[in-house]
């Protein structure tokens, strides 16, 4: 369309300059510019429809408004292209067209959409980031706290309200107050976005924190006024009221340069804060005090979080009253102290502790933040010693940080806080325990980040009181991007033993600066996203140090200073893409654990044989730069406990035979015999080993590479098959137990059947085969039963059915062969006729997708006789139903289908289909033309290709009202927007 429409614009605009004699040099241009662009724009469209709906098909995720009005826009600019071309021959339209400036007009419209989409960062949202991500948050104790919920939420509820504070000392509840009202306004849906500002804040980095929440990307953008233009257009795109929640403001702040969010329609401000006055400066409509708890609702929140109080002794709920008066109604008080006192039940103790807790608030003065941070003091040394050290560890992240609880238990084990002799499975577990009690007693608070791993993080007071207790030997700057270059040499005393610059924004040490450490043991750079340079005389003064942690920092070349730290037992190198050079190692002889995956490095640093004592190596992911793996290095790391080896290159098999003590490797073999020579080489060992492995002359590569981090996340021990050569009859394939996911690509030397080469052991979740040219079936002994929970089949040219055809029958006797199964993915398996499965072998699939199977007529077998009555068959947990590109496809199933859980149902191209089997539930009540029926309750949708409305139409239905029912969910949908 768009080309015919220029072509013949371009024709009338010479006709026109022939006719009038009118100069027409600039049109031309104007016209190849508005093509060029405009064919751009729509492509671009296409894209960005097919990858939001590829990630909107679970339900759980949503395509963010600023792309949706975005797209809606360009259907805008189709729609106007189509009307142009209707006017083509109507009179003047040149003259209106290109002398009158509409195609001028179109052209800007089309660049400034075409640069919109560059801004776009994600282009989904999680459903519950809509609206809010939920928190874990305390049970409310006292009668001004809940009066104080009611209070907001009338403001709330009242449009004319448009900015609350929230004040009051540090401890006394405004964040957990808060949290109420978020969790209120996230379970009535409505949206609400959650900022943490922190005492240490600078404009730029509160722009990304809101930025961030809203799903915006500014990462290309420096300028203050732009950043904030931006954050305002996407805060206008949400088109909805929405709640923004500024947590911990210290002082007044311009809300201009951060969106200018209250000259948004629909958006309400909420702040919390110390002080009045910033409420005052930030021009609150309404304002509220947070104020301390009386006596009785002071002994309650002890109770609460203390556990046992209805049981204690009459004595020592005295001493528990007095101890709880000393902490002056203050909640944050009283959590750790309750929280300290947690297993305490002989009297003595308790006296103890009290007389403890008197000398610690005595003297001084009376000023409540005084008090607050002796209490918490006190209840840190309560702690034992290990307990004590792994708290203090806690307090190096910068304020507010989720902390990811696996980073801290490396950090225990690096520092020797749980013992190393055991195993790294009991070490984590271990680690696990300490947080879980650091947790239990208040020190801690649980949380969890967005599709990542679980974390922990700490109250902002308790940290000072951390902080304050290593004042002297710890040094915590910055945080949030706020520093901006290295620390003057004066703030390195040589009483420093611990400092974390993380999460920082310094990008060079330059020559010069050495300061004079002799005692330091701990630096913490990670997450200096623009770190590029290091001097080489920035470590000559640091030869105590322990652990040097530069992950996620820019830096391309490491001084060779670096290699006379001969104490170093951790040297951190994960994520440093740019990092070409290490230095000579030869000198680390204590040095446990190196980390250098997601590096460019070429090859494997100088003097590595020599580090006898590494137990954690990684080199993971060497971006294709790492050549070789040397052979004779790994015998003489004989402690090796974890080894990652690039997939890019081969790993030398008879070196990791010798290593006695691993339980963990990540790498690729060269063929199922070195596989084999693996798994062997790990049985009889003390302790369990899991591993990610690829067997293949050749790396898998990216087409195909997510199933590392797939495995990883799920827990599985992995092995993938890439062009393997099975084709030795007399090589015995072993497939240990505990394995968790098997991958084969383009294998073409399996037998027909897969049971036939592998006995699949029961932990076997996750199976994938594509690409590989002779396998027919799965399984084919009608007695063999798997465990497996996930099924992929792709592009297998001689597939027939999951179950051999001439065991489908025998296949109905017995329990199913398949009842763990969830889901099943078929694709380009041409020729399939059956599924080769009847219902009854997967009572729990959750997903059925079959696509592009250009020969089969039936999905569902079963060969029960119905006797008269309507037979059905019941999938009670399936949710979704793919079904693309069928040309043969005439029947879903024989019968009908009860699914109970069934949430979309995906039908194109399946023309020959003539009924869809659905089960509808009926009322009892009888009307004249017979029963009422109701659609299927959890069915959200039901998507159709989008030149399909005649097919639809002729579908047959058990009741004429069935289709009346599912009406409503009907759309029609290109192919690429429903079907990936």
């Amino acid at each position: 369309m768009k080309e015919s429409f220029f072509s013949k614009v371009r024709e009338l605009l010479a006709d026109y300059a022939q006719r009038t004699v009118t100069r027409i040099n600039d049109f031309p241009s104007i016209l190849d510019s508005l093509q060029r662009n405009l064919d751009s724009l729509i492509a671009k469209a296409s894209d960005v429809k097919d990858q939001i709906k590829l990630a909107e098909q679970s339900g759980k995720r949503k395509r963010k408004r600023e792309v949706e009005n975005w797209l809606t826009e360009v259907q805008n600019i189709e729609t106007k292209l189509l009307a142009l071309e209707n006017e083509l021959q109507s009179q003047g339209f040149i003259s209106r067209f290109l002398i009158g400036g509409e195609a001028e007009k179109l052209k800007e419209r089309v660049d400034e959409l075409v640069d919109q989409s560059q801004h776009f960062g994600e282009l989904v949202l999680d459903v519950y980031e809509i609206r809010g991500e939920a928190f874990s948050i305390t049970k409310m104790v006292g009668k001004s706290f809940e009066e104080n919920v009611v209070r907001i939420w009338r403001f709330l509820v009242n449009d004319k309200v448009s900015s609350i504070g929230i004040y009051g000392m540090g401890g006394v509840g405004k964040t957990t107050l808060t949290k109420h009202i978020h969790y209120r306004l996230i379970e009535t849906q409505e949206c609400v976005f959650w900022v943490t500002v922190s005492r240490e804040f600078i404009v730029t980095m509160l722009q990304d924190k809101i930025a961030h929440v809203i799903k915006l990307d500014l990462s290309d953008e420096c300028n203050e006024d732009k950043r904030a233009a931006r954050l305002h257009e996407a805060l206008l795109s949400l088109n909805e009221k929405f709640v923004l929640i500024l947590d911990d403001l210290w002082e007044g702040i311009s809300l201009e340069k951060v969106g200018d969010p209250l000259r948004v329609d629909g958006c309400q401000l909420i702040i919390t804060t110390r002080s009045l006055n910033v409420c005052r400066q930030m021009n609150c409509q309404e304002i509220i005090e947070v104020e301390t708890l009386d006596t009785d609702e002071a002994w309650d929140l002890f109770g609460e979080i203390h556990g046992r109080q209805t049981t204690l002794n009459p004595q020592v709920r005295e001493i528990a009253k007095s101890m709880v008066e000393m902490c002056d109604g203050l909640p944050l008080s009283i959590i750790t102290l309750a929280g300290s006192m947690r297993g305490e039940t002989v009297i003595q103790a308790w006296r103890d502790a009290m007389e403890e807790l008197r000398k610690s608030v005595m003297g001084g003065n009376d000023d409540m933040d005084d008090k607050v941070f002796k209490i918490i003091k006190y209840s840190i040394d309560r702690l034992d010693p290990i307990l004590s050290l792994c708290f203090l560890c806690c307090s190096l992240y910068p304020q507010d940080h989720k902390i990811p609880r696996s980073e801290l238990i490396k950090n225990f084990i690096l520092e020797e806080l749980v013992d190393g002799r055991t195993s790294m499975k009991s070490q984590f577990e271990k680690g696990h325990s300490i947080l879980d009690k650091l947790v239990s007693l208040r020190l801690l608070e649980s949380t969890r980040v967005v599709d990542e791993c679980d974390s922990v993080k700490m109250h902002d007071l308790v940290r000072t009181v951390a902080l304050k207790i290593t004042e002297g030997k710890t040094k915590v700057i910055g945080g949030h991007c706020v520093l901006k270059e290295i620390p003057n040499e004066e703030l390195w005393s040589k009483d420093l033993e611990t400092i974390s610059l993380m999460h920082n924004d310094i990008n060079e040490i330059p020559i010069g600066v050495s300061p004079n450490c002799p005692n330091l043991s701990t630096l913490l750079l990670q997450r200096n996203l623009r770190l590029r340079f290091i001097a080489d005389s920035f470590f000559s003064q640091m030869r105590s140090l322990r652990t040097l942690n530069l992950s996620e920092t820019d830096i391309e070349v490491l001084p060779d200073s670096l290699s006379n730290l001969e104490r170093l037992k951790a040297l951190i190198l994960e994520n440093c893409a740019s990092l070409v050079y290490v230095p000579y190692l030869g000198k680390m002889k204590e040095l446990t654990q190196l980390d250098l995956s997601h590096t460019s490095i070429k090859e494997v640093p100088r003097g590595m044989e020599k580090l006898v004592d590494l137990k954690f190596l990684s080199m993971k992911n060497a971006y294709n730069k790492l050549e070789i793996f040397p052979t004779g290095l790994l015998p003489n790391l004989e402690k090796l406990q974890c080894l990652h080896i690039p997939y890019e290159v081969v790993a030398p098999i008879e070196d990791i035979e010798c290593l006695q003590q691993l339980e963990e490797f990540e790498g690729r073999v060269r063929n199922v015999r070195d596989f084999n020579r693996f798994v062997k080489s790990r049985e009889n060992r003390v302790h369990s080993v899991s591993y990610c492995i690829e067997v293949g002359n050749e790396h898998l590569g990216d087409e195909e590479d997510d199933y590392a981090d797939s495995v990883e996340c799920m827990g599985y021990t992995s092995v993938v098959f890439f062009k393997t050569d099975f084709s030795d009859e007399e090589m015995i394939i072993i497939l240990p137990n505990g394995i968790g996911f098997v991958k084969f690509y383009e294998c073409d030397s399996l037998s027909n059947c897969f049971s036939d080469d592998f006995d699949t052991p029961s932990s076997l979740h996750t199976l994938e085969i594509k690409k590989c040219g002779k396998i027919e079936c799965i399984l084919k002994n009608d007695r063999h039963s798997v465990a497996l929970e996930h099924v992929t089949l792709a592009d297998l040219p001689d597939f027939t059915g999951v179950i051999h055809k001439q065991n489908i029958e025998a296949s109905l006797l017995g329990p199913p062969r398949f009842s763990s199964l969830k889901s099943l993915w078929i694709s380009d398996c041409n020729k399939m006729q059956k599924l080769g499965l009847p219902a009854s072998e997967f009572p729990n699939l959750e997903t059925l997708s079959i696509k592009k199977c250009s020969d089969i007529e039936e999905i569902i077998e079963d060969n029960e006789e119905g006797g008269g009555n309507i037979l059905t068959i019941s999938l009670p947990k399936l949710k979704w139903l793919e079904l693309y590109k069928l040309p043969r496809l005439r029947s879903i199933c024989n019968a009908t289908m009860v699914c109970d859980s069934i949430h979309m149902i995906s039908l194109s191209s399946c023309l020959l289909l003539k009924k869809v089997p659905f089960y509808f539930p009926r009322d009892d009540d009888v009307i004249n033309d017979g029963l009422i029926y109701s659609p299927p309750t959890t069915l959200k949708g039901i998507e159709l290709g989008e030149d399909e409305e005649e097919w639809w139409e002729s579908l047959e239905w058990e009741h004429p009202s069935h289709k009346n029912l599912v009406q409503p969910l009907v759309t029609f949908e290109s192919s690429s927007e429903v079907f990936y």
